[in-house]
């Protein structure tokens, strides 16, 4: 299997980046007034995490997007709280370095108390550095709280999956002047509220503009334009694992094919007797 990038170029001519340390909130605002792009991808498990660390990836975002992707339910709200903290700590172990972001799962911030109390959960028991919540203005008393309680926070603003069902569907934000008008406020008041970092997710490359341009913190992107200070994608959709994917996704490689390649090869293998063979098998001490 050849992976190759956006332009095809194979992934041997791809230079691989290693970390230079670890990368803190500080890092990524550096990053920002740089002009610097971060990349962030989602990360739900220890050998995966192993691999991106090496690949120069700054932020993984272990996302309740895992509940599609690996559970294969049908929406993000099926993740636990519990769920989440045990993958964002698998990922840890594998990606010490990265700045690491755990994604608050549906309920687990309906009050300030138990938005205070989860997201402990993620930076104690999981080793998290951020947590991630899916915010409008009726969010602001929690993302204060939260950040009074010393959790970094990235208010994720636009579509937002867990209220899929209230917002009329799977619909980008932004629509209307209204609509971006609201994006702007709430973007504004997340960071009055302490907001360290923003996520767009399906808005229009102006609405992303005026979002950057109104506030001082770093803004990533998912599906939201070239204007955010980076941009993430599910690291399924990249990899070609998801048959349908949002028209902003790029697949960058195709590693179901090559895993169906090596379990073919197996089953071939064991049909025909020819796995095991005698180098893989134990032998008796003879007494």
């Amino acid at each position: 299997m050849t992976v190759t990038s956006v332009n095809n170029k194979p992934a041997a001519e791809i230079p691989v980046k290693h970390s230079a340390g670890k990368t803190t909130l500080n890092t990524l605002k550096i990053m920002r007034q740089s002009q610097r792009p971060i990349a962030m991808l989602t990360c739900y498990d220890f050998p995966t995490a192993k691999i991106l660390a090496t690949c120069g990836v700054p932020v993984l975002l272990v996302g309740d997007s895992a509940a599609t992707t690996v559970l294969g339910e049908s929406s993000t709200i099926h993740a636990t709280m519990d769920f989440m903290v045990l993958l964002t700590r698998a990922v840890r172990r594998g990606a010490p370095e990265v700045f690491l972001m755990g994604d608050m799962p549906f309920g687990s911030y309906a009050t300030v108390e138990s938005a205070v109390g989860n997201g402990k959960r993620f930076l104690a028991e999981a080793g998290a550095d951020c947590v991630k919540l899916e915010c409008d203005l009726r969010h602001e008393s929690i993302v204060r709280a939260m950040t009074m309680a010393g959790i970094p926070v990235c208010a994720h603003l636009g579509l937002l999956p867990q209220r899929a069902v209230q917002q009329g569907g799977y619909r980008y934000q932004g629509r209307t002047e209204q609509e971006a008008d609201r994006l702007v406020r709430e973007a504004v008041a997340m960071e009055q509220a302490g907001a360290e970092l923003l996520l767009l997710e399906a808005v229009p490359d102006r609405v992303s503009q005026r979002i950057v341009e109104a506030v001082d913190c770093p803004v990533l992107g998912c599906g939201a334009g070239p204007s955010c200070h980076g941009h993430v994608l599910v690291l399924h959709d990249m990899l070609g694992y998801t048959e349908k994917v949002p028209r902003f996704v790029e697949r960058f490689g195709t590693v179901t094919a090559a895993v169906a390649e090596a379990a073919s090869a197996y089953v071939q293998a064991v049909e025909t007797r020819a796995y095991p063979q005698v180098r893989h098998q134990y032998g008796v001490k003879e007494s």
